[in-house]
């Protein structure tokens, strides 16, 4: 058997870039250097849902993450990440290794280090202030509605599982660093 029992959880665009905010991609697919990368390390690869086009769909506009940060949101987070963590379980119990979690930094649901915020709400058009609205944008260092979710999901469990994020704005080194990140995981096992 050539399984190496070790698992990492991976934000759901980094394999399905078509599941962002129509007009945000970085790839044709998803991050293959990250993708490739984790596999040649031996490591199986778990998706979490993407939240955001659950509850919104394809279609959807770019979010914040004081948009996101509802009880309904965060109740729907619970539900479809439940049998994620069912299935971690699973693994702990039988031998496997539940490595890491990878978010995206900059995303309102999947950030780790930085997530969106601002003051992004309200009709659109003439007369509604959408500049001034827009110009609260900014990145801040908390995570997102989802991995908050997760993160309080494991605590419950008692399951602790580094987060780690690939920062859209420099892929190639957040990438590097994570790949690097993990071969620091396996050497301390």
């Amino acid at each position: 058997m050539k399984r190496e029992k070790k698992i990492v959880l991976v934000a759901h665009c980094i394999l399905n870039v078509n599941a962002k905010v129509g007009g945000i991609a970085p790839s044709k697919a998803g991050v293959e250097e990250l993708v490739i990368g984790l596999m040649r390390q031996g490591y199986g690869i778990i998706q979490l849902p993407c939240v955001e086009q659950d509850m919104c769909g394809i279609r959807r506009w770019g979010q914040v993450k004081e948009q996101l940060d509802h009880p309904n949101f965060r109740a729907r987070c619970n539900t479809l990440l439940q049998p994620i963590i069912n299935q971690i379980e699973d693994f702990i119990q039988n031998g496997y290794s539940v490595c890491g979690v990878i978010g995206l930094d900059g995303s309102p649901s999947c950030g780790v280090e930085l997530t969106c915020s601002g003051e992004w709400y309200g009709e659109i058009g003439e007369g509604f202030h959408v500049l001034e609205k827009a110009n609260t944008l900014q990145m801040i260092p908390k995570s997102g509605v989802m991995m908050d979710v997760l993160k309080s999901m494991l605590k419950e469990k008692n399951i602790k599982i580094p987060f780690l994020a690939v920062d859209e704005a420099n892929p190639e080194v957040s990438v590097q660093g994570i790949l690097t990140g993990m071969e620091r995981v396996e050497n301390k096992s």
